[in-house]
């Protein structure tokens, strides 16, 4: 049987990374302790996440689960690099397109080595020029699961998964950086992924009482009103909050040596997650799984090269 097909459409940025001890106040000067440049965005985190967590790192053209990139760079090296270092990792770039008139989607990082917690500024670039007219259907073979994110245009996010459905192909949305978004987005939505604060923007006016945090359980009654089947609720290093149509469970974080870097743990947990669903496994392991994925990420400098590959992780 050929590999189930997961394709992930979104953000594809460089990285601009920064470490320091702490934060700059407002008109303050400080030495940084590092610079380094990187792979990054959304849309192409989450790729080589599904991409390294279904294939070994000997052999990343030999995978579990295919994945393709769908998504936009400027003619310049910015997105060459990206290109090469997606494929590098078994993903497949035939369809990112190259335009030459915008520049590749930049994001400036800044991390606090004490913490290892993260600020990041984006420039969308031509992450921006990814248009609803795009995807009125969908290429075929039909993927067994649409990833998207909201580092591309609103209105396109909506569009692909109106297209989705029509289609009957599954979609995992993953709503950050999270804005408002209308209530029919949530409509037959298969899969979503939020952390606690992007939860509480999607929520603002709905909970009965509290916050998202204070009462998990309110929040996803919410998504599931509107039409979610699994919603998946990250709390960083308090772990994951899930309810799907039979069970509702808080799993607690798995243990990590030491925090280095958070940039990617969400990007993973994601990719993790999608990988486990198109391989016909329940919430409950894709969710475990996916919470060590996300664990082994925060342990390393970085963002696409912190994430695991598949001879790191446990067995499922």
């Amino acid at each position: 049987m050929a590999p189930k097909l997961i394709t992930v459409i979104g953000s594809l940025n460089t990285d601009l990374i920064t470490r320091t001890s702490r934060v700059p106040l407002s008109g303050e000067t400080l030495t940084a302790k590092s610079f380094s440049t990187g792979s990054g965005g959304k849309g192409a985190n989450q790729a080589v996440a599904c991409a390294r967590l279904s294939r070994c790192k000997q052999s990343p053209s030999d995978g579990m689960v295919n994945v393709q990139m769908v998504g936009a760079i400027g003619y310049d090296i910015f997105g060459r690099d990206l290109i090469a270092s997606l494929e590098q990792n078994g993903v497949d770039t035939s369809r990112v397109k190259i335009t030459e008139n915008e520049r590749t989607g930049v994001a400036v990082i800044v991390v606090e080595e004490a913490t290892g917690e993260n600020r990041i500024m984006i420039t969308p670039g031509a992450n921006y020029s990814i248009r609803p007219d795009q995807f009125d259907g969908l290429p075929t073979p039909l993927p067994a699961m649409i990833v998207l994110q909201l580092e591309i245009p609103l209105d396109t996010v909506i569009r692909i998964i109106g297209t989705a459905k029509l289609h009957k192909v599954p979609v995992l949305l993953n709503p950050a950086p999270a804005v408002p978004l209308p209530n029919n987005t949530y409509q037959g939505l298969d899969h979503l992924i939020v952390n606690e604060t992007e939860a509480e923007i999607l929520v603002k006016g709905q909970m009965p009482e509290g916050s998202v945090k204070d009462n998990l359980s309110a929040a996803c009654d919410i998504f599931h009103q509107l039409g979610v089947s699994n919603v998946i609720i990250t709390l960083g290093g308090e772990g994951v909050f899930y309810s799907d149509p039979e069970k509702r469970e808080r799993v607690h974080s798995s243990p990590i040596k030491e925090v280095i870097d958070t940039t990617a743990a969400g990007d993973t947990f994601v990719g993790a997650y999608a990988v486990c669903i198109v391989k016909g496994q329940s919430i409950c392991e894709a969710v475990h799984w996916a919470n060590i994925a996300a664990a082994k990420t925060v342990e390393k400098e970085g963002a696409q090269d912190a994430i695991p590959w598949l001879d790191d992780m446990p067995t499922t």
